[in-house]
């Protein structure tokens, strides 16, 4: 574990030094495209249906904004509102826009574009849907927003300032124009108000995004970005995001100069870059592992002797190796005021004599296969193999299903496909932020109990008895619902070029201040 300690002491100095300000140098002295080996690339790229990490870790804040944002510490900081105002019941808000916005259309952003946005964010988005009923956004004037509810929301501004479904701001003509067939506002219509527009995307190939000249900072630009608030000086002129499945070809690249970046570098790979003072290389814990249940094709029995068998360092090891904690909280570690052990007497037990006595009270048909759903790249499928052969103890046979992201992500679904599917889910500033806990959401948490808890903690009148509600929730998700397997906590490793400066690392790598010298 000791190349573990020292990425995580790396991602400590960086967090408090890569978003500083740097003061203006000559223009040339600095190449004008930073080169970016992404891992994978999204289904659509519209940020209020797509959750994906790629689609979030690309767009949010670099070519879509919101009204409001995440800062370091988890509080949030006005975007693309000038200011906004919550009543003391948490009921009713309000949000003054800044004037002379301009989307990448040129047109100036104001309150149809607002409502438009958000209203269908709410229709897209069950977690929040549910938490403001028939409320939904309308506009006093150009330039001011509100929402007025039936209860309190308490969780609102987290859920617009850090949802995974991101509420973002597009030109209402964008959502005028979502495909009716998929859904989804089709690729050119991808317009938003950040210092970055979306150029082009050529599938399985690149995303390119171009400065966006006429992009009207918020903030002070002699100060260092905090989280994801702040002052966005767009350096560089563009950013390619390369779509570079392979970690070893990401790596190989970014050694061989063809790439200045490379997200999501594995435990194998860590050497090699630390052993070469070229390249800076750290990590961060960025989100939970696990395996989501399709609750409505599995009984509570077969989800909970799964989970007192699952072995969680032989399952974790084969795909991260040592980028990984055995963590059972549903939040990450250190998210003050949401953290808590509640449940944790049920994670990843290594129990295959109380698996068994769980899987005889279980209606599940053992003459049929467990359909284990799953993205074939990276390390999933070394660990959907270590799972079925830890099934087989218990005297379940499985069928691995592996397909690409975008095929996997449509499957999910179908609740007729697939028993169960990994995968991952980033950080979020909230727990009512996980989306394995909706009804809505693939899965299917459709449990009546678990949604009644929900309710209560996102209506909440108190932070405190929100809190509360959550710990009786995560205690009821281990003990009884499993709606997901908890396999831990991921850490994501980065490596640069010690020729790139000014990226800012807050829940991902942002690239507002990048610069890369020649």
């Amino acid at each position: 574990m000791n190349n573990f300690k020292k990425l995580l002491s790396l991602a400590a100095v960086l967090a408090l030094l890569t978003g500083c300000f740097i003061p203006a140098l000559a223009e040339e002295e600095y190449a004008d495209v930073i080169r970016i080996a992404d891992d994978n690339q999204a289904s659509s790229y519209d940020l209020h249906k797509d959750t994906s990490v790629n689609a979030r870790n690309m767009l949010r804040g670099t070519v879509m904004e919101q009204l409001v944002t995440l800062k370091a510490d988890g509080s949030i900081g006005p975007e693309l509102a000038e200011s906004y105002e919550v009543n003391e019941n948490n009921s009713a808000f309000t949000f003054h826009l800044r004037k002379g916005v301009r989307f990448h259309n040129g047109k100036e952003m104001t309150s149809a574009d607002v409502v438009a946005s958000l209203n269908r964010w709410i229709e897209s988005f069950s977690t929040v849907r549910n938490m403001v009923g028939d409320a939904r956004f309308e506009a006093s004037d150009d330039y001011t927003v509100t929402l007025t509810l039936n209860n309190s929301a308490i969780m609102l501004l987290d859920m617009l300032a850090g949802a995974a479904q991101c509420a973002v701001i597009y030109p209402a003509e964008s959502i005028a124009a979502v495909n009716a067939e998929t859904g989804f506002i089709p690729a050119d219509q991808l317009i938003g108000t950040g210092p970055y527009k979306f150029s082009e995307w050529a599938v399985d190939q690149y995303v390119k995004l171009e400065r966006f000249d006429d992009y009207a900072p918020y903030g002070d630009p002699d100060a260092e970005l905090d989280g994801l608030w702040g002052y966005k000086h767009a350096y560089t002129g563009t950013l390619m995001y390369y779509i570079t499945k392979d970690a070893d070809t990401r790596v190989n690249g970014l050694l061989a100069g063809d790439y200045d970046f490379a997200v999501k570098v594995t435990d194998a790979n860590l050497d090699r870059i630390e052993a070469d003072d070229q390249f800076t290389l750290y990590s961060q814990q960025t989100g939970m592992i696990s395996l989501v249940w399709n609750k409505r094709s599995t009984d509570k029995y077969l989800r909970q002797a799964v989970q007192a068998l699952a072995n969680a360092d032989d399952l974790n090891i084969v795909n991260y190796g040592v980028l990984y904690d055995n963590d059972p909280c549903f939040m990450e570690d250190g998210q003050l005021g949401w953290y808590t052990t509640a449940g944790s007497e049920y994670f990843c037990q290594n129990d295959p004599e109380k698996a068994k006595e769980l899987l005889a009270q279980s209606s599940f048909d053992t003459s049929k296969p467990l359909r284990i759903l799953y993205v074939n790249s990276g390390g999933a499928p070394a660990m959907v193999e270590i799972l079925k052969q830890e099934l087989e103890t218990i005297g379940i046979t499985s069928e691995l299903i592996g397909q690409d992201r975008s095929t996997m992500t449509k499957t999910r679904t179908d609740d007729t496909a697939y028993d169960v599917f990994f995968t991952t889910f980033s950080s979020v500033p909230v727990p009512s932020l996980r989306s394995f806990l909706s009804a809505d959401w693939a899965g299917w948490s459709e449990d009546e109990k678990l949604q009644e808890m929900m309710t209560a903690m996102t209506t909440a009148a108190t932070k405190e008895e929100a809190f509360a509600q959550w710990e009786k929730i995560q205690e009821y998700c281990y003990a009884d619902y499993c709606p997901v397997l908890m396999l831990g906590h991921f850490h994501q490793a980065a490596a640069c070029t010690k020729k790139l400066t000014g990226y800012n690392v807050f829940l991902t790598t942002n690239f507002w201040n990048a610069r890369l010298a020649k």
